[in-house]
């Protein structure tokens, strides 16, 4: 390529290239090597990665950054490697008729297919990723990664500011969209008060959900429900969180969920929509065959502008936005570091290509948050009341950022 690399590369026959120490990427079989020609780009390496024909020994998310940097080099220079390595491979005798694709791989799935393919890989998989937290969503670290909090305390940091910026309060009934394992109305039952129903698509994570809420002693306050959100009618309600799941929506569906949180909120109340959004320049993930054909296949990133404007379209007024971008880098490298201090009981619970295809997923996401091609946003909204003087101050009544503290929470609560 061109291109002095930092990691080096090894081999099935034992030859090496590349720097002679540091991370290492081990093509283990020829089928590697196929895979790449038959498929460039993303989705061949994909394969090789998945289906264990090559690894990356060492630091993956430096060595993915490298790469891809050398493969966005000019085309004169890709076409050249392209053709060295055609010639190589003749010499080699690696050169063959293409590789079935890995079994992990699927097409075409959609709604809540999708969702189960994505969320019911195993609960005891997500605790080893997440942490006993159970939060699958970015954390936040107030006053920057560098005060030196863990995952955990950032994540409960996250729950409590999504609760401050609800204006939660006690007799309070809080709806939670796209509810994941119910760490967010376990926080706001035990320290806002407050009632609440939650719903998912995912089987695993309501059968968990209603346990840990068992154990709790909260069932006569908060439940989860395995259930449509669209289907939620025993609304309204004082406040709706709905965190991370526009980005498993269409565009049409992007409104109809703008239309059920004006609708299943009460006028007066406050919605939270934590969406991961596409900057201009990121475009292309949305189309990344590997998310499209492993990890998301119903990934649909919008923008924050057209969420705003779908949401006032459909009768809800625009209170606040906050960008978390630089939360998600640390959250991920979190999720990664767990994985892999926790690889080889993963892969005794979901089997090899499931954790190829998780660790693979980490990288990326955190390689594109750092490239700046998708952020996080926080939009707050309330529903105008129909009558009446409707007063609205700088920042949305009982919120307020946390400043940089030893406090893990962020804030009392």
């Amino acid at each position: 390529m061109g291109a002095p690399l930092e990691f080096g590369v090894r081999a099935w026959d034992g030859s090496t290239a590349g720097a002679g120490s540091g991370s290492t990427l081990v093509l283990r079989d020829p089928r590697a090597v196929r895979r790449m020609l038959w498929r460039p780009g993303q989705l061949g390496a994909a394969r090789a990665f998945v289906a264990g024909d090559c690894d990356i020994e060492g630091d993956l998310v430096a060595v993915m950054r490298q790469l891809g940097s050398v493969l966005g080099a000019s085309w004169p220079d890709l076409a050249g490697a392209v053709l060295a390595s055609l010639r190589t491979g003749l010499d080699r005798r690696v050169l063959g008729p293409p590789v079935a694709r890995p079994s992990a791989e699927v097409r075409r799935y959609r709604g809540a297919r999708a969702v189960r393919h994505h969320y019911d890989v195993g609960d005891e998989f997500y605790r080893l990723v997440l942490g006993p937290s159970m939060v699958y969503s970015c954390a936040y670290w107030p006053g920057g990664e560098r005060i030196g909090h863990g995952l955990a305390e950032a994540q409960r940091a996250k729950l409590d500011m999504v609760c401050r910026k609800l204006g939660l309060r006690p007799g309070m009934r809080l709806l939670d969209l796209g509810c994941g394992w119910g760490s967010l109305l376990l926080h706001a039952a035990r320290h806002h008060g407050v009632e609440g129903v939650g719903v998912t698509l995912a089987r695993n994570q309501a059968r968990l959900a209603a346990r840990r809420i068992e154990e709790a002693g909260l069932g006569h306050r908060i439940q989860v429900r395995l259930q449509d959100y669209r289907a939620v009618q025993d609304g309204p309600f004082d406040a709706v969180a709905s965190i991370e799941m526009t980005h498993h929506l269409s565009r049409s569906g992007q409104r109809e969920h703008a239309a059920a949180l004006a609708r299943l909120v009460a006028p007066g109340g406050r919605v939270l929509s934590h969406e991961l959004c596409v900057l201009p320049n990121g475009r292309e993930l949305v189309r990344s065959p590997f998310m499209l054909r492993y990890p998301h296949p119903d990934l649909r990133l919008g923008t924050v502008g057209r969420s705003a404007l779908l949401a006032e379209r459909s009768g809800l007024e625009l209170l606040d936005v906050e960008n978390l971008r630089e939360h998600f880098g640390p959250t991920l490298r979190g999720w990664l570091a767990n994985l892999e201090r926790n690889r080889e009981r993963a892969t005794a619970l979901v089997g090899y290509q499931t954790v190829a295809v998780w660790r693979l997923f980490f990288a990326v996401g955190l390689l594109s948050f750092e490239a700046g091609l998708t952020s996080v946003q926080h939009l707050v909204y309330t529903k105008p009341r129909p009558v009446g003087r409707h007063v609205l101050t700088a920042q949305p009544s009982g919120y307020r950022r946390p400043q940089a503290s030893r406090d893990p929470a962020g804030a009392s609560s």
